[in-house]
């Protein structure tokens, strides 16, 4: 019996210490929030579209769009090097890109043993979106996954900018 316990207890301190951190933001292929234009096209090639735009109030500069299949990176201008590049925000809608463990199809049981019990969860347009904040010492902002019906349809990870 108590071999029993011992084995249930250590199962279950292996589970709870095997979570991911999201703290940071989530990473897509080894890429994540704090990126820069070179290093994502370096990872994953040319993208299928670049677009650039003046960014809203909140980033002000410029604002960059890289285009994957199923990904989409947003990029603004560094303050200091208006030619560089970072990335603040990123979404993912297709199961071939892998969100630190993650996969569009998931059930949200997964995500809860990957990442732990979400920070917030609401409703939004037939949607279910859990949401999971980041360190707000280090990278304020969130990290979210879309269900329906039980299953990943989005992920998105971004730097609060306002």
């Amino acid at each position: 019996m108590r071999f029993c316990f011992a084995l249930i207890f250590l199962l279950f301190v292996t589970s709870a210490y095997s979570q991911v951190s999201l703290s940071q933001g989530p990473k897509v292929n080894g890429l994540g929030l704090g990126a820069t234009r070179d290093e994502v096209i370096r990872k994953l090639g040319k993208p299928i579209s670049e677009t650039k735009r003046g960014a809203d109030e909140c980033v002000g500069g410029a604002e960059m769009t890289l285009r994957y299949p199923g990904l989409k990176f947003l990029l603004w201008d560094d303050s200091d090097n208006p030619k560089k590049f970072t990335v603040g925000q990123l979404e993912v809608t297709s199961a071939k890109w892998d969100v630190s463990g993650a996969k569009v199809g998931q059930a949200s049981s997964a995500v809860r043993i990957l990442f732990g019990t979400r920070s917030a969860e609401e409703k939004e347009s037939g949607l279910t979106v859990w949401f999971y904040f980041m360190d707000e010492n280090i990278s304020p902002g969130s990290t979210n996954f879309h269900f329906r019906k039980g299953r990943i349809v989005k992920i998105v990870s971004l730097w609060q900018m306002c």
